[in-house]
């Protein structure tokens, strides 16, 4: 493989995935961190969830009494009573999101040439 042989090769590749493992764990916390700092944030945060919520609702069921229901439903426990937890997942979500796109966006680019 290279120089190093194939058992460092493969040392040097898990110590990059702990790398990138622990660099995504701080970068989820530290949206439930600054909600603990600053207290504006977490109303902010709050209100990104609701609305993430909502539209997911929307799409999923349409807009009907059943949506506002269901919206109202999970908003009371994923935002009031588990909001840290639902922070650091909306993070995680987002970071797939992006994750994803960016395969797609740069791995394409590849075969267009």
């Amino acid at each position: 493989m290279n120089d190093n042989g194939f058992i460092f090769g493969l040392l040097k590749i898990q110590s990059l995935l702990v790398k990138i493992i622990i660099i995504i764990v701080c970068a989820v916390l530290v949206v439930p961190a600054v909600m603990a700092a600053f207290p504006i944030a977490r109303y902010i945060v709050a209100f990104i969830i609701c609305f993430f919520i909502y539209e997911t609702v929307e799409n999923a069921i349409g807009n009907s009494v059943l949506t506002y229901i269901i919206t109202l439903v999970l908003i009371y426990f994923l935002v009031w009573k588990y909001l840290y937890v639902t922070s650091s997942l909306m993070m995680v979500y987002l970071f797939l999101g992006f994750g994803m796109m960016s395969v797609l966006t740069w791995g394409t680019a590849k075969f267009s040439k």
